[in-house]
C-alpha cells in the first residue's frame, strides 16, 4: 500500500457494504465489485492519455457512493527495485526511500513516492526490502479523480505484490505464472504468504495466440527454460527447497499444463478460480486479476 499517498484520506469512511478494486493498466480500467463474499460485477473502460479522467468518472459513476475501493496499478506505472534495508524505523524509512532510490529509477526525486515490502531472510544474509516507487504528482492526480466520486480510497498497491492473494498460504514452495495478452510473462514463488522470487520474461506477449504447433516448435521451450532458470535462482541463489507447485493463469492454461507435464514439469495446474470470482469468465480473470487477488488479501484478513 502506498501509504503517504492515502494517508488521512479515510478519516470519514463509514462500514462499507462491500468492496471495490480497480485496477489501471495502460489501456483499460477494470473495476471488480464484490457483495456478500462473490464478484458481482466486473466493469472495463477503455482510455487513452487525453481521456483518463472521463474514463474513470464513467466507470466509478456506475457504482455506490462512500465504498471502500483498492486501487491497482500495472507496472507501467511504477517501477521496482531491491535494496539493503537500511536501519531505520518504518517513518523515517519513507522519508528516506526516494534518496535512497533516486539512482536507481528514473522518475525525479522530488516526485518519488515510494513503498516497501521486507523480503524474506535467507540465513545470514542482510535483510533486504522491495521498494515500489511512482510518480507522486500523477497519483495525487489520481487520488484527486477518483475521491470526487466519493469513494473511499483503502489501498493502492502494485500489481506484482498482489498475486499470493490467488492461492491459500502453505509451507511448500508454489510458483505462480502468470500471463495478460500483450504483456509480459509473470513468474512468481510465494512460501508462507510471502513474495520471495519474481521477475518477469520477455518475449512472450502474443502467448495467447499460439497454436499447439507453434507451442510444441517454439514458446514451449523458451517457457520451460524461463521456469527451470526461475526454479534454479531460487534454491541456488535463496537457497530454499524445491518448487512443489507450479499454478497457471493465462489463455489455453489446460493445454499448456498438458504440455509442461509432458516434458517432465511435475504437479502443474491450471489456477483454481477462487470462490470469491466464480461469477467470472476465465478471460475475464485473467484480465482483472489483480483486482481479485487484492480483494481476495483484504477479504481474508478480515475473516482473520
Amino acid at each position: 500500500m502506498l501509504r503517504k499517498i492515502i494517508k488521512g484520506l479515510n478519516r470519514k469512511s463509514s462500514r462499507s457494504s462491500g468492496m471495490l478494486a480497480l485496477y489501471i493498466s495502460k489501456s483499460d480500467l477494470r473495476l471488480v465489485d464484490v457483495e456478500t463474499a462473490t464478484i458481482t460485477h466486473f466493469r472495463s473502460e477503455s482510455y487513452d492519455a487525453d481521456s483518463m479522467k472521463q474514463a474513470l468518472h464513467t466507470l466509478l459513476s456506475s457504482v455506490t457512493k462512500h465504498r471502500k475501493l483498492h486501487i491497482v496499478l500495472s507496472p507501467d506505472f511504477y517501477q521496482l527495485v531491491q535494496i539493503d534495508k537500511p536501519a531505520l524505523s518504518e517513518t523515517e524509512m519513507l522519508q528516506a526511500l526516494p534518496w535512497q532510490v533516486k539512482d536507481l529509477v528514473d522518475i525525479s526525486p522530488d516526485d518519488i513516492i515510494a513503498d516497501y515490502i521486507d523480503l524474506p531472510s535467507y540465513n545470514s544474509q542482510t535483510s533486504k526490502i522491495n521498494v515500489v516507487v511512482a510518480s507522486s504528482s500523477w497519483l495525487k492526480q489520481l487520488v484527486q479523480y477518483v475521491t470526487s466520486s466519493e469513494l473511499h480510497i483503502h489501498s493502492i498497491q502494485p500489481e506484482e505484490w498482489l498475486a499470493m492473494g490467488l492461492i491459500a498460504p502453505t509451507g511448500q514452495a508454489t510458483m505462480l505464472v502468470i500471463h495478460q495478452p500483450e504483456n509480459e510473462l509473470l513468474i512468481q514463488i510465494v512460501r508462507d504468504g510471502q513474495l520471495y522470487f519474481s521477475r518477469r520474461a520477455r518475449g512472450f506477449g502474443q502467448l495467447h495466440l499460439s497454436t499447439e504447433a507453434e507451442l510444441r516448435d517454439d514458446s514451449l521451450d523458451r517457457l520451460q527454460l524461463e521456469l527451470q532458470r526461475s526454479m534454479d535462482y531460487f534454491e541456488s541463489q535463496l537457497k530454499q527447497p524445491p518448487v512443489r507447485d507450479i499454478r497457471l493463469l493465462m489463455a489455453q492454461s489446460a493445454l499448456i499444463t498438458d504440455l509442461l507435464r509432458q516434458n517432465g514439469f511435475g504437479r502443474v495446474e491450471p489456477l483454481a478460480n477462487l470462490p470469491l470470482a466464480q461469477a467470472l469468465s476465465t478471460e475475464q480473470l485473467i484480465s482483472c486479476w489483480p483486482g481479485v487477488a487484492v480483494l481476495n488479501q483484504s477479504d481474508s484478513e478480515s475473516v482473520a
